[in-house]
């Protein structure tokens, strides 16, 4: 019952604790493209966060939700942006994941999508492999559509687990918003890195992570519950 509390209260807790602001209309025509491609940049890196499961973990279904925060400000604003994935386990090396949500800003309504495969290998299974695909809708001024690839590496220790990873990923961010500063399309290839450490504690998980790109860094914080 306790689990089930915190697994509840950290869910409510996110949904109270989103700040971004997606809009170009609040710059300058000057600075548009340049704060245009800041936030295709962090909202590509976002998105490329996917979920990680043992090969030896043997729960069916695993959920995980949490959120992310960029510790800088982007026009006074410092984003914090919701996380919510699901795997679910095909074959004791293969497993699909998904990401299905909605959340409300001052001005927007982003709508997440997005659908990933996942392969583990190795002698005790503790590499994965990954590709994802995800999309942002429902902006007023833009679509982003991302595609990533993740290599990661599980590594277990006597409390924590520890998990690196390496990625590439692709965006395309379609614009809506008519300015001769800004072009109908920005498409660019981010490479980053990852770190995680998850600490088992009771039927539930709780993880603090990183993700981090040559000029930008994303910080995380989530919980996962496996069910049968």
């Amino acid at each position: 019952m306790k689990t089930l509390l915190v697994f509840i209260f950290f869910f409510i807790s996110i949904l109270f604790c989103q700040s971004a602001d997606f809009r170009y209309d609040n710059y300058n025509q000057s600075e548009l493209r340049k704060s245009a491609t800041k936030i295709t940049h962090l909202s590509s890196l976002w998105l490329s966060n996917y979920i990680s499961i043992k090969q030896d973990e043997n729960k069916r279904l695993i959920v995980k939700f949490g959120y992310s925060s960029y510790p800088k400000k982007i026009n006074g604003l410092r984003w914090v942006l919701p996380d919510m994935n699901f795997g679910l386990r095909i074959s004791n090396n293969l497993f699909t994941s998904g990401r299905f949500f909605g959340f409300h800003l001052e001005k927007d309504s982003p709508q997440i999508a997005g659908l990933g495969i996942h392969y583990t290998f190795g002698e005790e299974g503790f590499w994965t492999v990954s590709f994802q695909r995800s999309a942002i809708n429902g902006l007023s001024d833009f679509r982003l559509v991302s595609n990533s690839f993740n290599l990661e590496k599980y590594i277990i220790k006597s409390k924590f687990d520890f998990i690196i990873g390496i990625g590439s990923n692709t965006i395309i961010n379609s614009s809506y918003y008519v300015s001769s500063f800004l072009p109908n399309k920005l498409e660019k290839n981010i490479k980053y890195a990852s770190v995680k450490i998850l600490y088992p504690f009771k039927k539930i998980k709780l993880g603090l992570g990183s993700r981090f790109s040559s000029d930008m860094l994303l910080f995380n914080i989530f919980i996962s519950k496996g069910f049968q």
